[in-house]
């Protein structure tokens, strides 16, 4: 592919803020260096060059998944986009809380497209503002996004598979609000909302826990890992603190006293907690006796990861066929 210089470009501006998910420096006809990026967002995915004319910021870091703004031109080469760029910098917080929630999700990278899809709708849908950006301060952030969207919900119990813990997170946010609709539907939408947010990252700190190909790290056998996610919401709690207090205590308390036992000795004291609770333990039970059945043609006592199924036959379809 032959790399345009500055002076030959041709195509239509473009600026935008992009992940960078590949990158190759190599050395051009003349002994200068050219980057050759792979910069992805949610709905497009270009290959994009940078010559030694393309301003660079000092404040940028060009590694994989930094999320950087970019201003060039960019050309279609085979149907493929270009960009060529001309600046390379970091975007200000401004312009990232300016752009759609998860836009700079990476559909190229996820190993369930169809999940991330259904993901980046939701968020989207959700009306109270205040909740979708306490959502770009705790998920959308390099050094989380890449490990919710690629790791297993367990190392061998439930969702244990690349993309478990996205879709295990997005199937219990939907439990939740599915159980607020069913018992409460007058419950006002921003505690729905919240109910979906509360399922939606209730595990999140489990991507400081497993790596990949589900391996625990040993933080595991060091720290819960609801601790984790209070410690990795941090800055989103910090936000919420000054727009929607209730809502950002109410995450804290549904967080930590969710799970039989309240870890933290404290009682639930909201439904949202309940319906939480519920929600995960049922999903997870699911994910477990769909993979305990799905090898076995005969119904009866199954065993998987040390528990016991009952499976029972399918005794209607059995009498249809005699």
């Amino acid at each position: 592919m032959q790399v345009q210089n500055s002076g030959a470009m041709r195509g239509q501006p473009h600026h935008d803020i992009l992940r960078i998910t590949g990158l190759v420096t190599r050395i051009d006809a003349d002994g200068d260096p050219v980057h050759e990026l792979q910069l992805s967002c949610w709905c497009m995915t270009y290959t994009a060059f940078a010559a030694i004319t393309c301003q660079i910021d000092s404040n940028v870091l060009l590694q994989h998944f930094s999320l950087v703004y970019v201003i060039g031109y960019r050309t279609e080469e085979d149907t493929n986009p270009i960009l060529h760029l001309t600046y390379i910098g970091k975007p200000t917080t401004d312009q990232v809380m300016r752009l759609p929630c998860l836009h700079s999700l990476p559909r190229s990278l996820s190993p369930l497209p169809d999940v991330s899809d259904q993901l980046v709708s939701a968020v989207n849908n959700l009306q109270t503002f205040q909740l979708r950006h306490f959502l770009k301060f705790s998920l959308e952030r390099s050094d989380h996004l890449e490990c919710f969207m690629l790791l297993p919900a367990s190392q061998r119990d439930h969702h244990a598979y690349p993309g478990g813990l996205m879709t295990h997170s997005l199937e219990v946010a939907q439990m939740v609000v599915g159980m607020i609709r069913l018992n409460e539907p007058n419950m006002p939408l921003v505690w729905q909302e919240t109910g979906f947010v509360a399922g939606l990252l209730h595990d999140l700190g489990k991507i400081r826990v497993y790596r990949r190909g589900g391996f625990q790290q040993p933080t595991a056998s060091l720290v819960d890992h609801d601790q984790l996610t209070l410690e990795l919401c941090a800055h989103g709690l910090e936000y919420l603190d000054q727009n929607l207090p209730d809502i950002a205590d109410t995450l804290r308390h549904v967080w930590t006293c969710a799970s039989p036992g309240a870890r933290y000795g404290r009682p639930a004291m909201t439904t949202l907690a309940r319906y939480l609770r519920d929600a995960d333990g049922q999903n997870a039970m699911a994910d477990k006796q769909k993979r305990a059945s799905r090898n076995y043609s005969l119904n009866g006592m199954r065993s998987f990861n040390q528990q016991r199924f009952w499976l029972p036959g399918d005794e209607a379809a059995a009498y249809e066929a005699a």
